[in-house]
């Protein structure tokens, strides 16, 4: 097996600086909003000069967008191994259903981020590009749950329901409920929330 490559100390370097960057904008953007972040006030706050940012990112479109990105392959990384896990279709979506409160607990200034710039004007700046990378790792998950569901079917572990009509009904209920405590939450608030959605779901999808 091939060897990970090893980062050069100036690699590494470049990485941290580039994290900072990121995380820096995140903050600022959630706060304010995307029109109300210069990337001058992205250099100030992260202690960079102007010019190294540009280093980095070309414009603060692509700086936001390259967040997105990130955020989406996150999640991706996160509830993918548990919809292929060996588990049965109950306790697959048992853990898609329970990861929603990390996702959140780890992603949460990019949640409101996200919020923000769906709101508000940054709507009609070529956004074409910012949502493709969460768009096409929604579109997977929603298949891999398809599946899932349809297997419980057949397994007559659930009722026999339209996975096409139940799948995108358990993520929009999981985003209503991660969406509306973006703002302010408490940890434990959400968990109870999230485990009601478990139980009121499985109540009405359970072969029972």
């Amino acid at each position: 097996m091939a060897e990970k490559t090893k980062l050069s100390r100036r690699q590494r370097e470049r990485q941290r600086h580039r994290d900072e960057i990121v995380d820096v904008a995140m903050k600022l953007f959630a706060e304010k909003g995307f029109h109300n972040v210069s990337m001058q006030e992205i250099a100030v706050e992260a202690e960079f000069a102007t010019g190294t940012i540009y280093n980095f990112f070309d414009s603060k479109e692509t700086l936001y967008r390259e967040i997105m990105d990130e955020v989406a392959d996150n999640v991706l990384s996160l509830v993918k191994p548990i919809l292929e896990g060996e588990t049965d279709e109950r306790e697959k979506i048992a853990g898609f259903i329970r990861a929603s409160i990390r996702i959140f607990q780890e992603n949460s200034a990019a949640i409101r981020l996200f919020l923000r710039a769906n709101q508000g004007p940054l709507a009609h700046v070529s956004t074409a590009h910012f949502s493709e990378t969460a768009a096409k790792v929604h579109d997977i998950l929603q298949a891999m749950l398809k599946q899932v569901f349809a297997a419980g079917v057949r397994k007559g572990l659930f009722r026999p329901i339209d996975p096409g009509v139940v799948a995108p009904a358990l993520d929009a209920a999981l985003r209503a409920i991660v969406f509306s405590a973006a703002e302010d939450v408490q940890d434990s608030a959400l968990e109870e929330k999230v485990a009601e959605i478990e139980e009121l779901f499985f109540r009405g999808i359970l072969h029972v």
